[in-house]
């Protein structure tokens, strides 16, 4: 690729831009939330608009390329559109705004490399930067609080900062391969290269920390992509096993604060501060060793020696892999009884794993197998359509064998798509997969640098696609939003045409009023999940303006009945009645198969009006049949 004529700084503040928008996404729940998630949303379209104004478009949107961001977009089209048969409307406006966001980000990652010129691979640095800078301040944290409640999930598995254990490892574990695949390049100066290799060091021992089980599994995967496909296999390998070696002297360490067996009580917090020391001196060694290898870097890769050592890695690599496989299949029984323990575990239920010591290993046992039931049959009611974006949770809620979890959505990517956006959702997501990873594989042709480049995104791709698979990662922009961005980056390449004319003025001006455009719409949305946060937080303490908050809330969104719920519970607590069933009325008619205002009509009319409260009772049970406390009030009513 030429270098062009663009500066540096011009190039350096987007990427920057972006690396600060996901940063704070990771460090603020994985911007799950609509109040984290909107608001960077809208800066990365700004960013978008910026460079429609004023930078160069050195490219043809075309092929492979053309088709992923088309299919993206188009998704996003179809995910609101679905809203218009949604049992949960606002759900499919947030959803849309969120796949909006990754088309965007897939957007700036293709635009930001082409204008890095030969310095391609630097369109890693947001994504590395991101996890380095989230993994240090969250060793910080760790180290010096002792909020369990924030911290640990019920037992003792680590989900700060993203709030859910199996985000926080595939966080730092998307992010571990472009740390690994910079600190391995030689073109960045050793200085950066050795805080890169400390900071995937961390990254990986926070994901042990974790305890995801799916985890080992997709970064098996990761590591077999990258190295089968970077051009400098042993270089890579190199700096993998300099990351991965402290991280395993910590590891007893960090086993320690599961096999400590004290849950979610101040009784963790100790073998925590302990597992942070560890963390410390081996992410200091890391950082040391990787000082040295940069300094005297060997030179593994160059000439043809170095190619046919690489190629033989890679052809005993697969070899290690269908041997470990084949002896698993036979260990565990042949294929037919995998299949027969899968089909029963993946229906089992969450196993308790403390008396172990570990939640590694290969234990199937899950809830997600009633999960995928219920999508599946929300596929064959209506294939073409689907239950609509958020529709789901109702289908779940009604069809489900046991009680217990609620889930927002099946925990597979693949399983959302068909169940609520039906075969023009999985479709569509399949053109966009398949498009990047075309794109991208044609891109790895294009010389060493965008070779490098590709294997590191498709390694971080590879590790998204098998977690996200068996885990609700869509609904997470801080471990999507990376993999999105790395996509569009990594098929930059193929785009590049000397010959290119500029974007006409015109559709520069067209797009960039649809950027701002989309920009605007967004801050209603955040405006009254901020409202609404706001004045439920404030509760009772102070009806009159907690009233206030959550009326501004229902007024700048139409759709939600969150707000109008919270003004129910608080009214309900207040002794209003009058106030709190003209809240419930609103609610039940801008979300009708919600059971939830249904429960609450219930509840407040059990004694002032049986008759109406049977009436409410009946069809809160009907929308949530196997809720414990939905059954006691039905029983309690004589239904």
């Amino acid at each position: 690729m030429q270098e062009l004529p663009w500066p540096r700084l011009a190039v350096a503040l987007p990427l920057a831009g972006v690396a600060a928008v996901l940063g704070w996404w990771g460090w603020k729940s994985g911007a799950y939330f609509g109040v984290v998630f909107l608001p960077g949303t809208i800066v990365l379209l700004l960013l978008l608009g910026l460079l429609l104004l004023f930078g160069p478009w050195p490219a043809r949107l075309e092929g492979a390329t053309r088709l992923a961001l088309v299919a993206l977009l188009a998704l996003a089209g179809w995910t609101l559109l679905s809203g218009l048969w949604s049992p949960a409307a606002d759900t499919a406006v947030a959803d849309a705004q969120r796949v909006a966001g990754y088309a965007v980000l897939f957007a700036l990652g293709l635009w930001l490399c082409l204008l890095l010129g030969r310095r391609l691979l630097l369109a890693l640095a947001p994504l590395a930067g991101t996890g380095a800078l989230v993994a240090v301040a969250t060793l910080i944290v760790l180290w010096a609080g002792d909020s369990s409640k924030d911290f640990f999930e019920i037992d003792a598995t680590v989900r700060f900062p993203l709030g859910y254990r199996n985000a926080v490892a595939a966080f730092f574990l998307i992010t571990l391969w472009p740390m690994l695949g910079l600190a391995a390049s030689r073109e960045l100066d050793w200085r950066w290269r050795a805080a890169l290799t400390g900071a995937a060091t961390l990254a990986i021992e926070l994901a042990v920390l974790a305890q995801s089980r799916a985890a080992p599994f997709a970064a098996a995967i990761a590591l077999v992509v990258l190295l089968a496909l970077h051009p400098s296999r042993l270089r890579t390998l190199m700096w993998f096993a300099a990351a991965a070696l402290p991280a395993a002297i910590a590891l007893p360490w960090l086993l320690e604060v599961f096999q400590n067996d004290a849950g979610n009580t101040a009784a963790s917090i100790p073998p925590l501060h302990s597992a942070c020391r560890a963390m410390a001196v081996t992410t200091i060694v890391s950082l040391v060793g990787g000082a040295v290898l940069a300094r005297f870097d060997p030179d593994l890769a160059v000439g043809e020696r170095g190619g046919q050592i690489g190629r033989r890695l890679a052809v005993a690599l697969g070899v290690v892999v269908v041997i470990a496989g084949g002896a698993l299949v036979v260990a565990k029984g042949g294929p037919g009884k995998i299949v027969d323990r899968l089909d029963e575990e993946l229906s089992a239920g969450t196993p308790d794993l403390a008396p172990q010591g570990s939640r590694f290993g290969i234990d199937f046992r899950t809830g997600r197998g009633g999960f995928w039931r219920v999508a599946l049959d929300d596929f064959s009611r209506d294939p073409l359509r689907g239950e609509g974006s958020g529709g789901f949770r109702r289908s779940y809620l009604i069809d489900r064998d046991t009680a217990g979890v609620q889930p927002e959505d099946p925990h597979s990517v693949e399983m959302l798509m068909v169940s609520e956006l039906g075969l023009p959702g999985i479709l569509l997501f399949g053109a966009f997969l398949g498009g990047s990873v075309v794109a991208v594989g044609r891109a790895r042709k294009l010389g060493p640098s965008a070779a490098a480049l590709s294997a590191t995104v498709l390694a971080a791709a590879a590790y998204w696609l098998v977690h996200a698979s068996v885990d609700w990662f869509w609904s997470y922009p801080a471990v999507t939003g990376p993999v999105a961005f790395g996509l569009g980056a990594a098929a930059a390449p193929i785009c590049l045409s000397q010959g290119s004319p500029e974007m006409a003025r015109p559709w520069r001006l067209g797009i960039a009023a649809a950027t701002a455009l989309a920009a605007v719409s967004m801050v209603p949305f955040f405006l009254a999940q901020t409202y609404a946060n706001r004045g439920i937080r404030t509760g009772t303490s102070d009806p009159q303006a907690a009233y206030a908050d959550l009326r501004r809330a229902a007024d700048l969104d139409p759709l939600t009945s969150v707000p109008l719920i919270g003004e129910a519970v608080i009214a309900s607590d207040e002794a209003d009645r009058e106030r709190a069933l003209s809240a419930l009325d609103e609610a039940e008619g801008r979300t009708p198969d919600d059971w939830q205002p249904y429960y609450l009509e219930a509840k407040l009319l059990a004694k002032a009006d049986p008759a109406r409260a049977r009436i409410a009772g009946a069809r809160a049970r009907e929308l949530n049949p196997l809720d414990p406390d939905v059954e006691e009030l039905a029983q309690s009513l004589g239904l």
